[in-house]
């Protein structure tokens, strides 16, 4: 691993780290609960009997588990760009993990996510950043 020249690359990157794994629990735990709930182990619950009630409540369970697998599958990327970040590698990978942070639709934690992407995005747009990751400064 090379010095960092700004030695502020690393905090940005292991709380991108944090909060990539933070996605991954809890896009987990929560198709865990649905899946609990789906089987039954957890008891029956009555679904509304008022028709619109219950599309809303179909919507809503439809679209939370959905944001937890997307979560859960977009992860992995965002952990493993943090990673990237804290080696000096590939630059686009990490910007592409700060932007998936923030991303409501991929990112069960992005409250978290929005200001560690925006701190990471910051700290990456720096030449002495983009130095580190040798990139050239003419682009």
């Amino acid at each position: 691993m090379r010095n960092d020249p700004l030695g502020s690359l690393r905090a940005p990157a292991i709380s991108l780290l944090v909060t990539g794994c933070l996605n991954g629990a809890t896009g987990l735990l929560t198709l865990a609960s649905g899946l609990l709930r789906f089987t039954g182990l957890t008891g029956r619950e009555a679904l509304p009997t008022d028709r619109a009630e219950r599309i809303g409540f179909l919507a809503a369970t439809i679209g939370s588990y959905s944001i937890a697998l997307i979560s859960l599958l977009f992860a992995p990327v965002i952990i493993y760009g943090a990673v990237q970040m804290m080696n000096d590698r590939k630059l686009g990978l990490a910007k592409i993990a700060a932007v998936l942070a923030m991303v409501p639709l991929t990112s069960c934690c992005f409250l978290i996510g929005i200001p560690v992407g925006i701190w990471s995005l910051i700290i990456l747009r720096k030449p002495e950043a983009r130095i580190a990751f040798g990139d050239d400064l003419r682009n």
